[in-house]
């Protein structure tokens, strides 16, 4: 495995493969910072294709259509032509899903560009570029786009700014440098970081947003290790109310909601927590997936699980919450 000192050393490497047919993808239930980098950055490529392991998140998915780019569908096969596999907002297989065994037989090189803790993965056609001074990938592409000399067009700066604010825990975790991006990008845009708001924000009706209020009034919480959980279940979206509770004060929220074929879960946890206790949200969710039958990932502080064996609710809940405070109480 080789690291890039810095993006200009990875521009380069990327010049170099521009014309080789090329995949990429990223984390399991890819999200807004995932997907907007990956649609960003393929347009630089002769030849690209954009795969998910497996789907990517409700909030991407409207953003991509608010922007105009609802035309384009992000399939779950892997691009088996590729030459060059670019993984995004990830820097290890195992958050990877199908895709895991898919990328550690990939004889091509691999790129990855994240911004997470570093990790070590003991192959030499892997090349990385993980930093966690950004805040997120979509500021690390946005970088990239400027030293490739890319024009980006309206609808891409809108993409990168929506990943920027979304994986920034809107803009708790933000440096000197994210505010000029962000600037600079609301001048390519053409708007206003409320017009930005207003385009990552899920336009609920008043039943919905009234049943969200029902969803943390009735939720379960309780203190261990001095932090508080809360838990629950969501007639909305269980993303929105795990995102409401952290805002309200929570330091882990898990809430689900059902469908007549599966239960899927969000989990959150507090600005700093992960490095604190050491908690992985995505590997937790991936871990407990099989209980579900089903599938999970995401970062740190954010992850989502979904399965069809909805009887495992329960069970799924109290092995989310033994492995949050093993960590917190150091066990």
């Amino acid at each position: 495995m080789r690291r890039f000192n810095d993006t200009k050393e990875l521009a380069g490497f990327l010049q170099e493969n521009r014309d080789k047919k090329t995949l990429l993808t990223f984390h399991s239930i890819g999200d807004t910072d995932a997907v907007s980098s990956a649609v960003v950055l393929s347009k630089y490529f002769a030849s690209s294709q954009i795969a998910t392991p497996d789907i990517i998140t409700s909030n991407a998915d409207r953003i991509l259509y608010k922007v105009g780019l609802g035309n384009i569908k992000i399939p779950s096969s892997f691009y088996n032509e590729a030459e060059t596999l670019i993984l995004l907002d990830a820097n290890n297989f195992e958050e990877c899903g199908q895709f895991e065994e898919k990328m550690a037989q990939f004889k091509g090189e691999i790129v990855i560009i994240d911004h997470h803790l570093p990790t070590a993965i003991d192959k030499e056609n892997v090349y990385v570029f993980d930093n966690e001074d950004y805040c997120a990938t979509a500021s690390i592409v946005y970088e990239l786009t400027e030293l490739l000399g890319m024009g980006i067009s309206v609808s891409d700066a809108k993409l990168l700014l929506a990943g920027i604010i979304s994986d920034s825990a809107e803009l708790r975790n933000s440096t000197p440098k994210t505010f000029m991006q962000i600037g600079t990008l609301l001048q390519t845009a053409k708007c206003s970081y409320y017009d930005i708001r207003k385009l990552m924000s899920h336009e609920e009706s008043a039943e919905a947003r009234s049943w969200a209020i029902r969803d943390l009034l009735g939720a379960d919480i309780f203190i261990r290790g001095g932090l508080l959980f809360v838990s629950g279940k969501a007639h909305a979206h269980a993303n929105l109310s795990a995102d409401n509770a952290i805002r309200l004060g929570a330091d882990i929220a898990i809430f689900y909601s059902e469908n007549e074929n599966e239960v899927s879960f969000s989990a959150r946890l507090n600005t700093d927590l992960d490095k604190k206790y050491n908690i992985h949200l995505g590997r937790v969710m991936r871990g407990l997936a099989p209980i579900i039958k089903g599938t999970g990932g995401g970062h740190p502080s954010a992850a989502g699980a979904y399965g069809p064996l909805k009887l495992a609710t329960e069970e799924f809940l109290s092995r989310f919450f033994e492995e949050c405070i093993s960590k917190v109480e150091g066990k």
